[in-house]
């Protein structure tokens, strides 16, 4: 009598003989008991099994070797995703993975909504390149196409009104004066009279184009909306303003070991002076860090708040 699965039992549940997997060793890996890699990338070790996390637990992959995890794991509908019949068939699958849960959503209804009204875009982009009287090769002419959908995107962002630069200076000055009185009121006041013409704290020299008396780092400037932004800032703020990417984004600065003493110095400053401010002194740092150079669309809840600070507090030591 035959042993073998009851007619219509799918193998997954007896088991079957496939392929193993074979993974290749990797020169550069520096694995042991616990790592397939104990070298970091991008401030990230590899371990040989998947650390509990609330992902993890939702995927129920804690655990698993991550270089075997099964593809439907990750795959929308999980073991029910279409995409697994076409792999099945040999055809081509691409996956591009995402950090975030919005971000795939965009994307995948796009594709969506591109695959049900038949545009093909490798024929867009080429139709699109040569109209522009741009003979490039098709993977160049995806990735211009691609950039000017992001620039369309962007545009929808909103504006950021113009605000008279004198009454925006003026409050700043008034509210970053009262949170230095409120933060110092337990210190004796300066014992050195002000000369006229020239300000005596921090704050108003440096409202006033004043040099600083002092080479000391004082928390309070941070309140002060700078003329103009930081360009510097600009060009390299980091992509979100998480704990996690402001960690990446400053170990890919790359500081000397000098820079790197004194940023460290400074934040301590930076967070004894923040947690002795109130609670209206949040609006002042967002407008001061928009002021600065800091997508305010980037603002996510109260914990954005003391990131800002950090990346204030490094861009203006960049610019020391």
């Amino acid at each position: 009598m035959s042993m073998g699965s009851p007619p219509g039992t799918s193998p997954i549940r007896e088991g079957y003989t496939c392929r193993p997997i074979d993974i290749p060793p990797v020169d550069i890996w520096k694995p042991d008991v616990d790592f397939h890699d104990a070298n970091k990338v991008n401030g990230l070790d590899f371990p040989s099994k998947i650390r509990q996390s609330r992902f993890s637990s939702y995927k129920d992959i804690e655990g698993m070797d991550p270089l075997q995890v099964p593809l439907w794991k990750f795959l929308y509908q999980g073991l029910h995703n279409t995409w697994l019949r076409r792999t099945a068939y040999g055809r081509e699958t691409f996956v591009i993975p995402f950090d975030n849960i919005g971000t795939t959503v965009f994307i995948a209804e796009l594709v969506s909504q591109l695959r049900t009204r038949n545009v093909d875009l490798d024929k867009l982009a080429t139709f699109k390149a040569r109209a522009a009287g741009q003979f490039v090769h098709q993977k160049e002419a995806t990735q211009n196409m691609a950039k000017e959908v992001a620039q369309l995107l962007q545009s929808w962002l909103p504006s950021q009104p113009q605000a008279d630069n004198a009454s925006q200076q003026r409050i700043l000055e008034l509210e970053a004066e009262l949170a230095k009185v409120k933060s110092d009121n337990t210190q004796h006041p300066p014992t050195t009279a002000e000369t006229p013409g020239q300000a005596s704290t921090p704050i108003a020299r440096a409202l006033h184009g004043q040099p600083s008396t002092s080479t000391s780092f004082d928390p309070s400037c941070l309140l002060v909306s700078p003329g103009s932004v930081n360009q510097w800032l600009v060009d390299n703020q980091p992509s979100s303003l998480t704990e996690t990417q402001y960690k990446k984004w400053l170990k890919d600065l790359k500081l000397p070991q000098h820079k790197q003493d004194t940023l460290e110095k400074q934040l301590e400053k930076v967070t004894t002076w923040w947690n002795n401010q109130q609670d209206d002194a949040v609006k002042t740092i967002q407008r001061a860090s928009a002021a600065m150079g800091i997508d305010p669309c980037k603002y996510k809840n109260a914990s954005t708040d003391e990131i800002v600070l950090k990346v204030m507090t490094v861009a203006m030591l960049m610019n020391s």
